[in-house]
């Protein structure tokens, strides 16, 4: 029933009952309880992800590489962190690409990646220095994020970058995919500053899963492809 449609006299009838119980509403009336509030999930929180975790991807519009990715821990340059393995196939027996990443308490660091060749064979190794999502950034906020992409390829060669990306945490929201429902996922857009021409993404994370979903726009803002989470292995 919806308060809001709930005629006045069963309103005040029952106020009238509920003082009447209580003596006329003086001190014998228990005091007000407020609802419980609900705490929403934090940048930290959606970027959280199971270890073990693996899914396919359903990428209709070909924008990406990989067909599938496992969650996991490795280390990378001297500590062990969470990483997002991903896939050319399906079955999970190709690498394509690894991501380091890590929660803590000031937030989601980013600290570099490998990437492979069809063949297996690794391509280049990234660095990440000063990759740092905040865990303050709060629904309705922007913030600019400067690092630097050290870059160290196999034939001995070394380039560092100075790299920005601008995150705008723009709200919760309930997405059905995989056959279930992620209630309050964080609904992110990232803009990379120095390569505008590659347009704007918007990444859909939830809590345990990470990110589920992608939205990929040109520069001109047209959507050009999307791509999430097909099915999903619990660890």
């Amino acid at each position: 029933m919806k308060l809001s449609s709930t005629p006045s006299f069963l309103w005040i009838a029952g106020l009238c009952a509920t003082l009447a119980a209580c003596g006329g509403g003086g001190d014998d009336c228990p005091p007000a309880v407020d609802p419980p509030v609900e705490t929403l999930p934090d940048v930290s929180d959606c970027f959280t992800v199971k270890p073990g975790l693996r899914y396919t991807i359903s990428d209709p519009d070909k924008t990406y590489i990989a067909k599938s990715a496992l969650y996991t821990q490795e280390k990378f340059e001297g500590a062990v962190h969470p990483v997002q393995i991903e896939y050319f196939d399906v079955e999970g027996s190709s690498r394509a690409a690894k991501h380091y990443f890590s929660i803590e308490a000031d937030g989601v660091h980013f600290w570099g990646d490998y990437d492979y060749t069809p063949e297996g064979v690794q391509a280049t190794k990234s660095v990440y220095t000063g990759f740092l999502v905040p865990k303050t950034l709060a629904p309705g906020q922007t913030v600019s994020i400067p690092y630097t992409d050290n870059n160290y390829f196999t034939n001995g060669g070394f380039l560092a970058e100075a790299e920005q990306e601008t995150w705008t945490f723009e709200g919760h929201e309930t997405l059905t995919l995989a056959g279930r429902t992620f209630t309050n996922t964080c609904r992110i857009r990232i803009r990379d500053d120095d390569q505008p021409i590659h347009g704007t993404t918007i990444v859909w994370a939830a809590p345990g899963y990470g990110p589920i979903q992608y939205q990929l726009f040109d520069s001109e803002g047209k959507l050009r492809g999307l791509r999430n989470i097909d099915t999903i292995t619990e660890p």
